[in-house]
């Protein structure tokens, strides 16, 4: 079954103008120069023929062109700039609760929004893949504003069958489907094992970047009275108090643990705590990896 909107079309253009308007400035500072620079290219595009010179590497030398022309000419190539962005997004209910608008989901829009919003003015491609325990749906890469357009209108609107988390479906059917090599933007909670073999064979081929989004809550550090909470992917109802804080601090350790890994296997990582400003947080991620380029 087709997964219906509940939204109007006149409520979906709102939202998304909303998202325009509410991504706007941080958009306006990537185009200045980081989100460029943050990325690079996919490889090199022929670009001429034209004469050796004594500066050029002899390497380079085109021979059938030389034999031909009885001259030393050498094949030029240019950095191929366009992207492939592809964002992959964890829909389970931890993220997405059903009925519910909920920071984290929030979050994940503006954050979509932004890089989505940059890419198309920099005649880049966009494409989706929502994931729970299962690939739900897949967006190829695509340009231009009506590819952004679609994107966020399925992070609006779209209703997954799945509610727990799995990363294996998500990782393996992105490492058979993309061809080329992709910027590829994994948005999830992190709360569930991590295959680190896969995610590691996948950032070797593409520019992976995981991006962890936390709740408020993680950041606690007392608490007055216990808190009733319920885990949206099993249902079980629990309570943290002051005398099992100690669990909490466990699990996002273990989380913790899991990001650094994938850090070790060359992944880059974005930490995003739900509800908060996304502008300081994502500028100061491209300066990074602008500096890190710079220094290598």
């Amino acid at each position: 079954m087709k997964n219906e909107p509940l939204v109007s079309v006149q409520q979906l253009l709102s939202e998304v103008h909303r998202l325009e308007i509410a991504t706007r400035g941080t958009v306006d500072t990537l185009l200045l120069g980081a989100y460029r620079s943050g990325f690079k290219g996919n490889g090199l595009e022929f670009h001429q023929v034209r004469e050796y010179t004594p500066e050029d590497d002899y390497r380079s030398i085109d021979w059938n062109v030389t034999a031909r022309l009885n001259s030393p000419y050498i094949k030029t190539f240019v950095e191929e700039r366009e992207l492939h962005l592809i964002f992959a997004v964890d829909f389970s209910a931890s993220m997405n609760p059903k009925g519910i608008r909920s920071f984290k989901k929030e979050t994940v829009l503006k954050f979509c929004a932004t890089l989505a919003l940059t890419a198309i003015q920099q005649q880049d491609q966009v494409g989706l893949l929502i994931f729970t325990d299962q690939v739900e749906r897949f967006l190829p890469p695509n340009r231009g504003k009506a590819a952004a357009f679609r994107l966020l209108k399925e992070l609006l609107t779209f209703q997954p069958k799945g509610l727990r988390t799995r990363y294996e479906p998500a990782l393996n059917y992105l490492a058979r489907g993309l061809k080329r090599r992709s910027v590829l933007f994994w948005l999830s909670d992190f709360t569930e094992p991590i295959p680190m073999n896969l995610a590691s064979m996948l950032g070797k081929r593409h520019d992976v970047i995981a991006i962890s989004i936390h709740d408020p809550l993680e950041e606690i550090t007392t608490l007055p009275s216990r808190i009733t909470v319920q885990d949206p992917e099993t249902g079980r109802v629990g309570y943290i108090s002051k005398s099992n804080l100690r669990l909490l601090r466990e699990a996002i350790a273990t989380r913790e643990l899991q990001l650094k890994q994938l850090t070790q296997k060359g992944i880059d990582r974005m930490d995003l705590i739900a509800g908060e400003n996304l502008d300081p947080i994502v500028r100061r991620f491209f300066q990074n990896r602008i500096e890190k380029r710079d220094r290598r």
